[in-house]
């Protein structure tokens, strides 16, 4: 039997928000589908920002192979929702209005494209949150696709991606000390409805995030500016659509000015209160930083008979396609990057596989300017035009925070993860340094690969 499929992605949520050694708000039913499946709390973003990251979940390719930006090549992400219909599905989804989602699910059976407002002017909150209304939304496609299976239903909630604003009753502590924590702690409430709208025993859940966030804690609400938007609306209404984009432009430096007195205010408190890691998060912002926060989500497979696994191991976004498909028993022979990891959930061995990792592109570019990857224990990243500029690497074990750049002090260790990182591009395996060293070089090189994950 083909089980049906709900595949929950909750926009910006770092693995360390659900996980019990940093988690400070109610999440019972966040914890009972982690608790009751399988869950890997050290699953990677391809990306720190949410096309790209979702383009190698949607293809099991790494960024430079599906080549989906902020700006281009959406279509890429079509690519493997027909092999879902060969076999029988019925694809529906909710998600918010967004280029991107609108053409990547265009041939599902039906869907929601969910917007709160006009799309340019966007007075009150970018898209519909999930108490006002999204949440509904969802719980009625649920009701209304019951007897249609099998079925994949996508369902992307933005909640935590948005300016603060929360139900009443959600506005103290008994939930979490600050928005960010409480928007999750709706975020709970709603998939505990939407679970329960589900038969478990035929349904496999997966629920991931795009990306995690740099300045979770920071309650900006630099979304609403009713007095400009008044004045869009105005000139946009009154000028020529070719002129159209100058007036979004506009909005958007205004927007991005009155963000940064906010993020430098921010800033100054972190200092007081010697936040080092958050302070670290939000500075890392727009500068090709790729801290963990912004690129550890978590990943949940539940329900369709599987028992509870915490697997402490990384994994990727670009796994999670292969697994789906191998737990579904859809045949295919697609090029994927990833792979299925049924062997981690059936606890049978299972070598790491290193994480390619780049950043988002700036609103000035086209493609992010940092490439990396990362190991369970290591973290390399550098510029993407030049391998000799902006080089960082990071001792996860015994640097978490990632406060001590280690480039400068270890030249052969940036060369076998640099050969590792051109292997990855270059669509090959990750193999040993083969370079001739000395004999002591030979024995630190065989060190540093085996607690990388390869044998030697």
């Amino acid at each position: 039997m083909k089980p049906n499929i709900l595949f929950l992605v909750i926009d910006s949520l770092r693995a360390d928000k659900i996980s019990n050694s940093n988690k400070k708000s109610a999440t019972p039913n966040l914890d009972s589908l982690k608790h009751d499946g399988c869950y890997f709390p050290q699953a990677i973003s391809a990306s720190d920002g949410t096309n790209v990251s979702l383009g190698s979940i949607f293809t099991s390719q790494h960024p430079f192979n599906h080549k989906i930006t902020w700006y281009e090549n959406y279509s890429n992400g079509k690519k493997n929702w027909s092999l879902f219909k060969t076999h029988g599905y019925n694809l529906y989804a909710t998600v918010p209005d967004m280029p991107f989602l609108d053409i990547i699910t265009s041939d599902f059976n039906d869907r929601d494209l969910v917007s709160a407002t006009d799309k340019l002017i966007r007075p009150k909150a970018p898209y519909l949150r999930i108490f006002e209304g999204f949440g509904n939304k969802i719980l009625s496609r649920l009701s209304s696709i019951k007897n249609s299976g099998p079925w994949f239903y996508y369902v992307h909630i933005m909640d935590l991606h948005m300016a603060k604003k929360l139900p009443d009753e959600y506005t103290n502590n008994k939930f979490a000390s600050n928005s960010w924590e409480q928007r999750l702690a709706v975020i709970d409430t709603w998939i505990g409805k939407i679970l329960n709208e589900v038969n478990l025993e035929n349904t496999l859940v997966v629920l991931t995030a795009d990306h995690g966030e740099f300045d979770h804690d920071l309650d900006i609400d630099y979304g609403e500016m009713p007095k400009l938007q008044k004045t869009l609306k105005f000139f946009k209404s009154k000028s020529p659509k070719s002129v159209e984009s100058l007036g979004v432009k506009f909005f958007v430096s205004l927007r991005e000015r009155k963000r940064k007195r906010v993020v430098d205010k921010i800033k100054k408190n972190l200092e007081q209160k010697g936040d080092d890691q958050e302070l670290r998060n939000i500075s890392a912002r727009g500068e090709d930083k790729l801290v963990d926060d912004s690129l550890r989500v978590p990943l949940v497979f539940s329900g369709f008979n599987l028992k509870h696994n915490e697997i402490a191991q990384q994994v990727r976004h670009v796994d999670i396609l292969p697994t789906i498909f191998e737990l579904s028993d859809i045949t295919h022979n697609q090029k994927f990057d990833g792979v299925s990891l049924l062997p981690l959930i059936n606890n049978r061995p299972f070598d790491e596989i290193p994480a390619y990792i780049e950043s988002v592109p700036d609103m000035n570019h086209r493609i992010g300017n940092a490439i990396g990857i990362r190991t369970s224990q290591y973290k390399y990243y550098r510029s993407r035009e030049d391998p000799k500029q902006n080089v960082f690497l990071f001792n996860l074990i015994a640097d978490p925070n990632e406060m001590s750049n280690l480039a400068n002090e270890n030249p052969d260790l940036i060369k076998i993860l640099e050969k590792t990182l051109n292997d990855i591009k270059s669509n090959q395996s990750p193999s040993k340094n083969t370079e001739k060293m000395s004999d002591e070089k030979i024995a630190k090189a065989r060190q540093i690969l085996k607690e990388l994950g390869y044998d030697n």
